[in-house]
């Protein structure tokens, strides 16, 4: 089940997913708590074992922080959080979204009709990453 949830909810999958081995405030992102941002948590029973964060602004939004529990990576979990952030944002008549994606996950959110614009860059000490964007017709 897929339901909104607090900044701090994330924070737990960010750190093990997302920031592993870096101190702990990096799990706190800019515009976590903006009116406009919002986050969506994948539960299996009480546990989140999914995220996803997207911060609005005006027609366009942006995909932060989504990560799924290494034991429920390759199950679709991750694809059905986009999706339904991309379904609320529809919603909002956004346009555009886009988003810093891992070089390792380029070829999912490709699958999802995501492109590639630009260079690949170093987002120290993070590592590799492309951004990728997806437009809605209006």
């Amino acid at each position: 089940m897929i339901k909104r949830i607090s900044p701090e909810q994330t924070y737990l999958l960010r750190r093990e997913i997302l920031r592993k081995n870096l101190p702990q405030e990096s799990h706190e992102f800019n515009g976590d708590f903006d009116d406009q941002t919002f986050h969506l948590g994948y539960f299996v029973e009480d546990r989140i074992v999914g995220i996803i964060t997207v911060l609005q602004n005006g027609e366009i939004a942006q995909i932060r922080g989504m990560a799924v529990s290494e034991d429920y990576q390759g199950k679709g979990i991750g694809k059905k959080l986009v999706e339904k952030a991309e379904e609320i944002l529809k919603e909002a008549q956004i346009q555009k979204i886009w988003m810093n994606a891992r070089e390792t996950a380029a070829e999912f959110y490709e699958k999802l009709g995501y492109k590639i614009e630009g260079e690949l860059f170093n987002v120290k000490p993070i590592g590799f990453h492309y951004v990728m964007t997806k437009y809605f017709n209006s």
